[in-house]
């Protein structure tokens, strides 16, 4: 008997489940993967600056204290 086929004795999944979840884990490792690119791209949603000339840091860090 080959080797290969003794392993298969004792082998939990099948083929399909084995392809199911390297897929899962391709796509969750592309999705994980951070670049220039799409940093760049949630830079631009943003608020603008004059937006938060209104805040005072000296007051939220009183309120802090409390």
């Amino acid at each position: 008997m080959d080797t290969d086929l003794v392993l298969d004795l004792f082998k939990r999944t099948t083929e399909e489940e084995e392809a199911l979840t390297a897929a899962k884990a391709k796509a969750k490792d592309q999705s994980r993967s951070i670049s220039q690119k799409n940093v760049l791209q949630g830079l631009e949603d943003l608020a603008a600056e004059d937006e938060y000339e209104a805040l005072n840091f000296s007051s939220f860090m009183g309120s802090l204290g409390r």
